[in-house]
Protein backbone atom coordinates (compact mmCIF):
# COMPACT_ATOMS: atom_id res chain seq x y z
CA UNK A 1 0.00 0.00 0.00
CA UNK A 2 1.84 3.32 -0.92
CA UNK A 3 0.61 6.50 1.31
CA UNK A 4 -1.22 9.78 -0.23
CA UNK A 5 -0.94 12.64 1.98
CA UNK A 6 -2.87 15.79 2.02
CA UNK A 7 -2.25 19.22 3.43
CA UNK A 8 -5.01 21.97 4.06
CA UNK A 9 -4.42 25.08 2.11
CA UNK A 10 -7.18 28.14 1.36
CA UNK A 11 -4.49 30.09 -0.78
CA UNK A 12 -1.91 29.68 -2.77
CA UNK A 13 -0.07 32.15 -0.28
CA UNK A 14 -0.06 29.11 1.97
CA UNK A 15 1.83 26.96 -0.52
CA UNK A 16 4.94 26.52 1.05
CA UNK A 17 3.58 26.00 4.90
CA UNK A 18 1.07 23.06 2.97
CA UNK A 19 3.72 21.29 0.92
CA UNK A 20 6.18 21.30 3.65
CA UNK A 21 3.20 19.42 5.86
CA UNK A 22 2.08 16.96 3.16
CA UNK A 23 6.06 16.09 2.98
CA UNK A 24 6.33 15.78 6.04
CA UNK A 25 3.86 13.13 6.96
CA UNK A 26 5.09 11.08 4.18
CA UNK A 27 8.67 10.50 6.26
CA UNK A 28 10.22 14.93 5.56
CA UNK A 29 12.16 16.48 2.54
CA UNK A 30 15.14 14.13 3.45
CA UNK A 31 13.34 10.94 2.22
CA UNK A 32 13.29 12.23 -1.50
CA UNK A 33 16.31 15.35 -1.80
CA UNK A 34 19.73 15.13 -1.44
CA UNK A 35 22.66 17.30 -2.05
CA UNK A 36 23.54 18.08 -5.62
CA UNK A 37 20.96 16.20 -6.79
CA UNK A 38 19.61 17.34 -10.07
CA UNK A 39 15.66 17.63 -9.48
CA UNK A 40 12.98 18.42 -12.44
CA UNK A 41 10.30 20.25 -11.66
CA UNK A 42 7.36 19.03 -14.24
CA UNK A 43 4.19 21.34 -14.29
CA UNK A 44 0.92 21.28 -16.04
CA UNK A 45 1.46 23.83 -18.51
CA UNK A 46 -1.08 22.80 -20.78
CA UNK A 47 -2.04 26.05 -22.00
CA UNK A 48 -0.75 29.68 -22.29
CA UNK A 49 -3.61 30.24 -19.36
CA UNK A 50 -3.12 32.61 -16.19
CA UNK A 51 -3.06 31.15 -12.91
CA UNK A 52 -6.46 32.36 -12.07
CA UNK A 53 -7.84 30.16 -14.63
CA UNK A 54 -7.38 27.31 -12.95
CA UNK A 55 -5.71 25.50 -16.15
CA UNK A 56 -1.85 25.05 -14.98
CA UNK A 57 -0.41 24.43 -12.32
CA UNK A 58 0.08 27.21 -10.18
CA UNK A 59 3.82 29.01 -9.64
CA UNK A 60 3.25 29.19 -6.31
CA UNK A 61 3.28 25.57 -5.80
CA UNK A 62 6.46 25.34 -7.88
CA UNK A 63 8.02 27.76 -6.03
CA UNK A 64 7.58 25.90 -2.31
CA UNK A 65 9.22 22.88 -4.00
CA UNK A 66 12.09 24.71 -5.25
CA UNK A 67 12.87 26.26 -1.77
CA UNK A 68 12.00 22.87 -0.04
CA UNK A 69 14.80 21.15 -2.65
CA UNK A 70 17.35 24.13 -2.24
CA UNK A 71 17.07 23.86 1.88
CA UNK A 72 18.15 20.16 1.35
CA UNK A 73 21.08 21.07 -1.08
CA UNK A 74 19.35 20.26 -4.39
CA UNK A 75 19.51 21.62 -7.51
CA UNK A 76 16.05 22.63 -9.05
CA UNK A 77 15.28 23.33 -12.96
CA UNK A 78 11.36 23.44 -14.15
CA UNK A 79 10.25 22.25 -17.54
CA UNK A 80 7.26 21.27 -19.31
CA UNK A 81 5.91 20.86 -23.02
CA UNK A 82 2.70 22.55 -23.73
CA UNK A 83 0.27 21.54 -26.70
CA UNK A 84 2.14 21.50 -29.78
CA UNK A 85 -0.36 23.75 -31.40
CA UNK A 86 1.06 26.90 -28.86
CA UNK A 87 4.59 28.40 -28.46
CA UNK A 88 6.42 28.01 -25.14
CA UNK A 89 7.76 31.26 -24.58
CA UNK A 90 3.83 32.79 -24.65
CA UNK A 91 3.10 29.60 -22.39
CA UNK A 92 5.87 30.86 -19.54
CA UNK A 93 4.72 34.24 -19.75
CA UNK A 94 1.30 34.03 -19.29
CA UNK A 95 1.29 31.04 -16.92
CA UNK A 96 3.69 32.90 -14.40
CA UNK A 97 6.44 30.34 -14.76
CA UNK A 98 8.85 32.99 -16.39
CA UNK A 99 8.40 35.15 -13.61
CA UNK A 100 8.55 32.28 -10.74
CA UNK A 101 12.26 30.87 -12.21
CA UNK A 102 13.53 34.87 -12.91
CA UNK A 103 12.63 35.14 -9.37
CA UNK A 104 13.96 32.07 -7.73
CA UNK A 105 17.24 31.53 -10.64
CA UNK A 106 16.28 28.36 -11.52
CA UNK A 107 16.58 27.06 -15.47
CA UNK A 108 13.42 27.11 -17.10
CA UNK A 109 13.73 24.22 -19.31
CA UNK A 110 12.64 24.21 -23.16
CA UNK A 111 11.61 20.35 -23.72
CA UNK A 112 11.74 21.07 -27.21
CA UNK A 113 14.66 21.88 -28.40
CA UNK A 114 16.30 19.75 -25.13
CA UNK A 115 17.15 17.01 -27.30
CA UNK A 116 14.93 13.63 -26.74
CA UNK A 117 15.18 9.81 -26.50
CA UNK A 118 12.81 7.09 -28.09
CA UNK A 119 11.08 4.64 -26.51
CA UNK A 120 8.40 2.04 -27.36
CA UNK A 121 5.11 3.04 -25.45
CA UNK A 122 2.06 0.78 -25.88
CA UNK A 123 3.38 -0.63 -29.22
CA UNK A 124 4.83 2.23 -30.87
CA UNK A 125 7.63 4.62 -30.72
CA UNK A 126 7.57 7.80 -28.34
CA UNK A 127 11.04 10.19 -28.04
CA UNK A 128 10.63 11.36 -23.80
CA UNK A 129 13.10 14.69 -23.64
CA UNK A 130 16.71 14.29 -22.66
CA UNK A 131 15.82 16.82 -19.47
CA UNK A 132 13.39 14.17 -17.78
CA UNK A 133 15.35 11.36 -18.23
CA UNK A 134 18.90 12.41 -17.00
CA UNK A 135 17.37 14.14 -13.98
CA UNK A 136 18.34 12.73 -10.82
CA UNK A 137 14.63 12.93 -9.76
CA UNK A 138 11.41 14.14 -11.20
CA UNK A 139 8.92 15.99 -9.14
CA UNK A 140 5.37 15.92 -10.78
CA UNK A 141 3.08 18.89 -10.28
CA UNK A 142 -0.13 17.99 -11.65
CA UNK A 143 -3.06 20.21 -11.48
CA UNK A 144 -6.19 18.68 -10.08
CA UNK A 145 -9.01 18.39 -12.98
CA UNK A 146 -11.35 16.86 -14.83
CA UNK A 147 -11.25 15.87 -18.60
CA UNK A 148 -13.56 15.28 -20.93
CA UNK A 149 -12.33 12.60 -22.83
CA UNK A 150 -10.17 10.83 -19.68
CA UNK A 151 -12.80 11.89 -17.17
CA UNK A 152 -10.03 13.17 -15.03
CA UNK A 153 -6.25 14.32 -15.09
CA UNK A 154 -3.92 14.28 -12.20
CA UNK A 155 -0.72 12.95 -12.20
CA UNK A 156 -0.15 10.28 -14.25
CA UNK A 157 -1.79 12.25 -17.32
CA UNK A 158 0.66 15.38 -16.21
CA UNK A 159 3.68 12.63 -17.84
CA UNK A 160 2.56 13.04 -21.15
CA UNK A 161 3.57 16.55 -21.19
CA UNK A 162 7.20 15.00 -21.23
CA UNK A 163 6.75 14.18 -25.03
CA UNK A 164 8.25 17.54 -26.47
CA UNK A 165 7.30 18.76 -29.74
CA UNK A 166 4.07 17.89 -31.86
CA UNK A 167 4.17 13.95 -31.61
CA UNK A 168 1.44 14.74 -28.78
CA UNK A 169 -1.06 15.52 -31.50
CA UNK A 170 0.07 12.36 -33.90
CA UNK A 171 -0.22 10.14 -30.63
CA UNK A 172 -3.58 11.42 -30.15
CA UNK A 173 -4.44 10.24 -33.49
CA UNK A 174 -2.53 6.91 -33.03
CA UNK A 175 -4.38 6.64 -29.64
CA UNK A 176 -7.99 8.13 -30.15
CA UNK A 177 -9.68 6.49 -27.90
CA UNK A 178 -9.89 7.57 -23.45
CA UNK A 179 -9.27 3.57 -23.25
CA UNK A 180 -6.06 3.48 -25.95
CA UNK A 181 -4.92 7.17 -24.82
CA UNK A 182 -4.95 5.84 -20.89
CA UNK A 183 -2.91 3.03 -22.16
CA UNK A 184 -0.41 5.34 -23.49
CA UNK A 185 0.09 7.43 -20.73
CA UNK A 186 0.33 4.46 -18.56
CA UNK A 187 3.13 2.70 -19.94
CA UNK A 188 4.26 6.13 -20.03
CA UNK A 189 4.77 6.32 -16.63
CA UNK A 190 6.65 3.67 -15.95
CA UNK A 191 9.31 4.69 -18.32
CA UNK A 192 9.28 8.09 -16.90
CA UNK A 193 8.99 6.68 -12.92
CA UNK A 194 8.57 10.52 -10.81
CA UNK A 195 10.31 9.75 -7.54
CA UNK A 196 7.27 12.45 -6.03
CA UNK A 197 3.99 13.52 -7.66
CA UNK A 198 2.36 16.92 -5.72
CA UNK A 199 -0.74 17.93 -6.76
CA UNK A 200 -2.19 21.51 -6.92
CA UNK A 201 -5.05 20.95 -5.70
CA UNK A 202 -5.91 24.55 -3.50
CA UNK A 203 -8.13 25.67 -7.17
CA UNK A 204 -8.69 22.91 -9.37
CA UNK A 205 -11.67 22.81 -12.21
CA UNK A 206 -14.67 20.65 -12.41
CA UNK A 207 -17.24 20.18 -15.65
CA UNK A 208 -15.96 20.13 -18.78
CA UNK A 209 -11.82 20.13 -18.33
CA UNK A 210 -8.85 19.81 -18.68
CA UNK A 211 -9.41 24.13 -20.18
CA UNK A 212 -12.96 24.43 -21.15
CA UNK A 213 -14.25 23.96 -17.13
CA UNK A 214 -14.85 25.97 -13.73
CA UNK A 215 -12.29 26.66 -11.21
CA UNK A 216 -13.50 25.29 -7.85
CA UNK A 217 -11.73 25.98 -4.43
CA UNK A 218 -10.96 22.69 -2.79
CA UNK A 219 -8.55 24.10 -0.29
CA UNK A 220 -5.72 20.99 -0.72
CA UNK A 221 -2.67 19.96 -1.38
CA UNK A 222 -1.93 16.43 -1.98
CA UNK A 223 1.64 14.18 -2.52
CA UNK A 224 2.65 10.72 -2.75
CA UNK A 225 5.87 8.97 -4.27
CA UNK A 226 3.79 6.73 -7.01
CA UNK A 227 1.68 8.86 -9.60
CA UNK A 228 -1.60 6.23 -9.66
CA UNK A 229 -1.41 6.05 -6.14
CA UNK A 230 -1.76 9.80 -5.94
CA UNK A 231 -4.39 9.98 -8.82
CA UNK A 232 -6.67 7.00 -7.31
CA UNK A 233 -6.61 8.70 -3.78
CA UNK A 234 -7.46 11.95 -5.60
CA UNK A 235 -10.69 10.58 -7.27
CA UNK A 236 -12.03 8.53 -3.92
CA UNK A 237 -11.67 12.24 -2.13
CA UNK A 238 -13.81 13.84 -4.77
CA UNK A 239 -16.03 11.78 -5.22
CA UNK A 240 -15.07 10.34 -9.06
CA UNK A 241 -15.79 6.82 -9.38
CA UNK A 242 -12.13 4.93 -10.63
CA UNK A 243 -14.49 2.69 -12.81
CA UNK A 244 -15.47 5.76 -14.97
CA UNK A 245 -11.33 6.93 -15.59
CA UNK A 246 -9.95 4.52 -17.91
CA UNK A 247 -6.57 4.76 -16.84
CA UNK A 248 -6.91 2.77 -13.70
CA UNK A 249 -7.71 0.06 -16.45
CA UNK A 250 -4.03 0.17 -17.53
CA UNK A 251 -1.90 0.46 -13.95
CA UNK A 252 -0.88 -2.44 -11.81
CA UNK A 253 -3.75 -2.79 -9.07
CA UNK A 254 -1.16 -2.77 -6.36
CA UNK A 255 -0.15 1.17 -7.10
CA UNK A 256 -3.63 1.76 -6.61
CA UNK A 257 -6.14 -0.32 -4.72
CA UNK A 258 -5.65 0.65 -1.77
CA UNK A 259 -4.06 3.87 -0.42
CA UNK A 260 -3.95 5.16 3.07
CA UNK A 261 -4.11 8.70 3.73
CA UNK A 262 -1.86 10.85 5.92
CA UNK A 263 -1.63 14.44 7.15
CA UNK A 264 -4.91 16.40 6.39
CA UNK A 265 -7.55 14.48 4.06
CA UNK A 266 -10.91 16.01 3.00
CA UNK A 267 -13.67 13.89 4.97
CA UNK A 268 -14.75 11.55 1.97
CA UNK A 269 -17.98 13.14 0.37
CA UNK A 270 -17.56 16.45 1.50
CA UNK A 271 -16.40 17.71 -2.03
CA UNK A 272 -17.79 15.85 -5.03
CA UNK A 273 -16.17 17.74 -8.71
CA UNK A 274 -18.72 18.52 -11.48
CA UNK A 275 -17.64 15.52 -13.96
CA UNK A 276 -18.06 16.25 -17.98
CA UNK A 277 -20.98 15.80 -19.53
CA UNK A 278 -19.57 12.78 -21.09
CA UNK A 279 -17.74 10.95 -18.38
CA UNK A 280 -21.21 8.10 -18.06
CA UNK A 281 -19.94 7.01 -21.64
CA UNK A 282 -16.71 5.73 -20.26
CA UNK A 283 -18.52 3.20 -18.79
CA UNK A 284 -20.39 1.85 -21.29
CA UNK A 285 -19.26 -1.88 -21.73
CA UNK A 286 -15.87 -1.57 -24.21
CA UNK A 287 -17.13 -4.85 -26.60
CA UNK A 288 -20.30 -2.57 -27.27
CA UNK A 289 -18.74 0.38 -28.41
CA UNK A 290 -16.11 -2.17 -30.69
CA UNK A 291 -18.87 -3.63 -32.12
CA UNK A 292 -21.00 -0.19 -32.89
CA UNK A 293 -17.97 1.84 -33.43
CA UNK A 294 -19.27 4.24 -36.19
CA UNK A 295 -22.32 5.16 -34.04
CA UNK A 296 -20.15 5.63 -31.39
CA UNK A 297 -19.09 9.39 -31.48
CA UNK A 298 -17.55 12.48 -29.66
CA UNK A 299 -17.50 15.47 -31.68
CA UNK A 300 -17.01 18.94 -31.01
CA UNK A 301 -19.57 21.63 -31.05
CA UNK A 302 -18.27 25.29 -32.25
CA UNK A 303 -20.41 28.24 -30.84
CA UNK A 304 -19.76 30.74 -33.27
CA UNK A 305 -20.87 33.74 -30.89
CA UNK A 306 -17.72 32.93 -28.62
CA UNK A 307 -15.11 31.65 -31.38
CA UNK A 308 -12.77 34.49 -31.71
CA UNK A 309 -11.76 32.67 -34.86
CA UNK A 310 -7.70 32.28 -34.05
CA UNK A 311 -7.73 29.08 -35.56
CA UNK A 312 -6.10 27.34 -32.67
CA UNK A 313 -8.28 24.19 -32.78
CA UNK A 314 -7.65 23.82 -36.37
CA UNK A 315 -4.34 23.98 -35.67
CA UNK A 316 -4.38 21.49 -32.96
CA UNK A 317 -6.04 18.87 -34.62
CA UNK A 318 -3.83 15.63 -35.45
CA UNK A 319 -7.05 14.62 -37.90
CA UNK A 320 -7.17 17.90 -39.81
CA UNK A 321 -10.70 17.44 -39.30
CA UNK A 322 -11.70 21.35 -38.65
CA UNK A 323 -11.31 23.47 -41.68
CA UNK A 324 -9.96 27.13 -41.06
CA UNK A 325 -9.80 30.06 -43.37
CA UNK A 326 -8.78 33.31 -41.67
CA UNK A 327 -11.25 35.30 -39.71
CA UNK A 328 -14.02 32.60 -40.41
CA UNK A 329 -15.45 29.97 -37.74
CA UNK A 330 -13.60 26.31 -38.19
CA UNK A 331 -16.02 24.07 -39.93
CA UNK A 332 -16.10 20.75 -38.52
CA UNK A 333 -15.38 17.79 -41.61
CA UNK A 334 -17.42 14.77 -38.73
CA UNK A 335 -16.19 12.00 -40.87
CA UNK A 336 -12.69 12.98 -39.47
CA UNK A 337 -12.85 13.72 -35.92
CA UNK A 338 -11.46 11.13 -34.13
CA UNK A 339 -12.91 12.54 -30.72
CA UNK A 340 -9.93 13.25 -28.93
CA UNK A 341 -10.41 16.75 -27.53
CA UNK A 342 -7.62 18.55 -28.79
CA UNK A 343 -9.62 20.94 -29.94
CA UNK A 344 -11.35 21.71 -26.74
CA UNK A 345 -8.05 21.85 -25.03
CA UNK A 346 -6.75 24.64 -26.79
CA UNK A 347 -9.79 27.02 -27.56
CA UNK A 348 -8.84 29.54 -25.06
CA UNK A 349 -12.41 31.13 -24.95
CA UNK A 350 -14.21 28.31 -24.23
CA UNK A 351 -16.19 28.31 -27.68
CA UNK A 352 -16.21 24.27 -28.20
CA UNK A 353 -18.05 21.74 -26.22
CA UNK A 354 -17.82 17.61 -26.46
CA UNK A 355 -20.96 16.17 -27.67
CA UNK A 356 -21.94 12.32 -28.09
CA UNK A 357 -23.73 10.55 -30.58
CA UNK A 358 -27.20 10.08 -30.06
CA UNK A 359 -26.58 6.56 -29.43
CA UNK A 360 -24.18 7.13 -26.93
CA UNK A 361 -26.23 9.42 -25.27
CA UNK A 362 -29.05 6.82 -25.24
CA UNK A 363 -26.59 4.32 -23.77
CA UNK A 364 -24.94 6.11 -21.18
CA UNK A 365 -28.11 7.49 -19.69
CA UNK A 366 -29.72 4.33 -19.87
CA UNK A 367 -29.49 0.78 -18.19
CA UNK A 368 -26.33 -0.47 -19.40
CA UNK A 369 -24.63 1.84 -17.28
CA UNK A 370 -24.32 2.86 -14.01
CA UNK A 371 -22.77 5.23 -11.56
Amino acid sequence: MIPVSFARCASYDQAFAAVSRALDALGGPGRFFRPGQRVLLKPNLLADASPEQAITTHPEIARAVIRIARAVGAVPSVADSPSGALRVREVWEKTGFRALCDSEKVPLVNLERAGSRSFTCAGTRVAVALPVLEADLVVNLPKVKTHTLTVFTGAVKNLYGTLPGFQKATLHKLFPSADEMSRLVAELSAIIRPGLSIADGVIGMEGNGPAGGEPVALGFVAASENPAALDAALCRVLGIPLKAVPIFRHLPAELWKETPLLGEPPEPGTRTLRLPGTWKSRLIPRPLVHLLAPLFWIRPVLDSARCIRCGRCAKACPAEALVYETRTVPRLLGSRCIGCCCCHEVCPVKAIRMAESPLMRLVSRGRLVSS
